[in-house]
């Protein structure tokens, strides 16, 4: 993921990767000289040693080279090398021996070039694997994302039919349009939550000193309606302690405490309640979102980000799944800093806790 508070990402990665490069030349010259020396030694003695080894890391340079082709012209040069050494003194009296290492040099040689470019080979596909899964995973969100802005713009239509229905509406026809109205919500914040899951990686989070009571005021104030739909008692209650601002992004912020309600109230019964709170940290301030529903088992905590992850998937299952709310949670309380933290017990309720940083 690639949510930044910054725009200076791409400056970070140029001054990671110019020590790595000045880092390679230095190691390419310190090789370059070795065998240049080992050479001339070869030249001016008489040896039988197999002087091809030293000649081996000038082929291993090769990974330094774009060129696929790299790693044989090196072993050329090293073989060159290895020839020329061996008849450039003269030939030595131990001719069999000499000319065995160097036999065996070369081949040493030709087995490095081989490994070498067939690495590089394997590395070549590799990374046309992965443009291509890439393209096809933009082509993929990209479809999503159109298909999901076509089925919001009918949906919007919809809603606002309901409300006209509403104003007029009897007293025995308000329960049926008021359920209209609610799943037409909750569709639509589910279509939000899967847009900005798919847009999540262009989307810089500016983070900076936010009010943390306010935020949670207003987001509880506009789940009120969606609470009564449900019949759930949903409350904010008031902090002990003075809260201390936070830094946040505050679109984000928003968008991970109005799932957090959500949420809660999805998963309680009609008569429960959901409380959202919050008190200073030692480090900041910590939210939580606590619900009297159904709760979670482990093995459905282990799932929490994935999107529309079923915890019942057969066909009498009584809630739906958890859909891309969470999932999207998770993801913007990592690129703000933050932490968000689950605690659930099978028929006792969910308590979601999100740990935030005080500025200053």
């Amino acid at each position: 993921m690639s949510l930044s508070n910054s725009s200076g990402e791409g400056n970070l990665d140029q001054t990671i990767q110019r020590p790595a490069q000045a880092w390679s030349r230095w190691l390419r010259l310190v090789i370059y000289v070795f065998c240049a020396a080992a050479f001339v030694a070869d030249v001016t003695h008489q040896d039988t040693l197999a002087f091809g080894v030293f000649y081996i890391p000038l082929v291993g340079t090769a990974v330094f080279h774009r060129n696929p082709s790299a790693a044989w012209w090196l072993a050329a040069v090293a073989t060159t090398l290895v020839i020329i050494g061996f008849f450039a003194p003269g030939l030595d009296t131990e001719i069999v021996a000499g000319l065995t290492n160097r036999m065996l040099s070369i081949v040493a040689i030709v087995i490095t070039a081989y490994l070498i470019h067939h690495e590089g080979q394997i590395r070549t596909r590799l990374a046309a694997q992965t443009e291509r899964a890439e393209a096809a995973d933009r082509a993929k969100m990209q479809l999503f994302t159109n298909l999901t802005h076509e089925v919001r713009t009918p949906l919007a239509a919809i809603l606002g039919f309901a409300d006209l229905l509403m104003a007029k509406a009897r007293t025995d026809q308000r329960g049926s349009i008021g359920h209209i109205q609610s799943s037409g919500r909750r569709l639509l914040a589910t279509l939000d939550n899967l847009i900005d899951l798919t847009q999540i990686r262009d989307r810089t989070l500016r983070i900076r000193p936010i009010d943390l009571a306010a935020v949670l005021l207003q987001a509880v104030e506009d789940s009120r309606a969606l609470a009564q739909d449900k019949e759930v008692a949903l409350t904010l209650a008031p902090p002990e302690l003075a809260l201390p601002r936070v830094m946040a992004d505050g679109w984000a912020l928003r968008r991970i405490t109005d799932n957090l309600i959500a949420n809660g109230i999805k998963f309680t019964n009609a008569g429960g309640s959901v409380e959202v709170s919050a008190r200073p940290g030692e480090l900041g301030a910590i939210v939580t979102v606590r619900d009297t529903g159904t709760g979670m088992p482990p093995a459905v905590l282990e799932h929490i980000g994935v999107p529309f992850y079923q915890a019942d998937s057969g066909i009498s299952r009584r809630f739906e799944g958890m859909g891309a709310g969470l999932a999207l949670s998770l993801r913007l309380a990592d690129g703000m800093g933050a932490a968000l933290h689950f605690d659930s017990t099978p028929g006792s309720g969910t308590t979601a806790s999100l740990v935030l940083p005080a500025s200053g």
